[in-house]
């Protein structure tokens, strides 16, 4: 089933014979309203040719002849068009509510199933019968009777339509209500018709689909132009930045060279050996004199408990500083370290 079939299997209309109690009854979809058969015992039938006339000019031609042809004031028409002919079925008297057009109804020949070839045929409706005379796909004559008729009133049927009066009259059929009329109903697009909710469906679906495109494409079209925004900003900070990196350039090269420098000097620094000592005191002694002679280290500092021993342990893993002696010397304490042993001496 395609996707429009299965759409419009949701707007079918829920069908009921209006006027007779526990008739027919088509179960329709859940959006397709109610709808009454009126049976053919309460339509007249017209045939309108307008095949000569404009597609957009034909309902309104159709309405303009039956004008003349309604038996009371308050009859409603109801006409399915086919290949340009207009078929109209007249409800002689309708109830207030149809009158008033807040009730649908269908006429029950345009539910029936046309036939596979021409001639006539007799349709067993709901109350009475119909006899139709086809030709080339079209309904070309239609009576009601309330039973079968006699061999004279068949022959005057199939006289009006132009056949051989004596071709015998046969026997009525029976048939099960079509899901769609097989006329174009004029008042179709009326509002709340099956096909006005279905084309309101597709309608919908299309302002969505349009919605949802058109969203896409907004936003699209917001990141390119926010793309291209980001870009020229990003050309104007590398534009600025461009001093700042090349300075940045300039620093790492002097440091580089620094470094360089600084490998070529053998040993340890004096000012690397006393951040050294700085950094291995314990908390709260300050470094107070610093003195370097061939092969050691002589420091002063100020604080600490007084124990030799407590400076002794805080150099004790610190390499070239872990060969040390502590001696009190006044308020302080002097730390000797013995570099000669540890391959430290540097250029003083």
């Amino acid at each position: 089933m395609t996707l429009r079939k299965t759409l419009a299997a949701y707007f079918l209309p829920t069908r009921r014979l209006i006027g007779i109690e526990d008739g027919p009854l088509q179960h329709g979809g859940r959006l397709g309203g109610a709808q009454w058969v009126v049976p053919r015992a309460h339509c007249q039938y017209r045939r309108l040719d307008m095949a000569a006339i404009p597609v957009r000019q034909r309902a309104a031609a159709a309405r303009l002849a039956l004008a003349a042809q309604l038996p009371a004031p308050g009859a409603l028409c109801t006409v399915a068009w086919k290949d340009g002919i207009g078929h109209a079925w007249i409800w002689i008297d309708p109830p207030v509510d149809f009158a008033a057009g807040r009730r649908r109804w269908i006429a029950e020949s345009l539910l029936a199933p046309p036939p596979l070839g021409d001639g006539a045929r007799m349709l067993q409706l709901a109350v009475g019968v119909e006899g139709q005379v086809w030709k080339g796909g079209q309904l070309l004559a239609s009576q009601w009777w309330p039973q079968p008729p006699d061999d004279e009133g068949w022959g005057r049927f199939l006289r009006s339509a132009g056949l051989d009066r004596a071709t015998p009259l046969p026997a009525a059929e029976q048939f099960a209500w079509r899901a769609e009329p097989w006329g174009t109903q004029t008042h179709d697009w009326m509002a709340g018709s099956v096909e006005a909710r279905e084309r309101l469906a597709w309608v919908g679906a299309a302002a969505l689909v349009a919605l949802i495109a058109g969203w896409q494409l907004t936003a699209l079209a917001r990141w390119h132009f926010a793309s291209e925004g980001l870009a020229q900003q990003l050309e104007l900070a590398r534009a600025e930045v461009a001093p700042v990196l090349a300075a940045r350039e300039r620093a790492e090269h002097a440091q580089a060279e620094a470094q360089r420098l600084r490998e070529l000097q053998h040993g340890t620094s004096d000012y690397e050996m006393m951040s050294q000592v700085v950094a291995a005191l314990p908390e709260g002694v300050q470094l107070a004199s610093w003195r370097r002679e061939p092969g050691r280290l002589v420091a002063v500092v100020n604080g600490g408990d007084g124990d030799p021993r407590t400076f002794v342990s805080a150099f004790v893993r610190q390499p070239p500083l872990n060969e040390v002696a502590a001696v009190p010397a006044g308020t302080g304490m002097q730390l000797t370290f013995d570099l000669a042993d540890a391959g430290a001496q540097g250029v003083p």
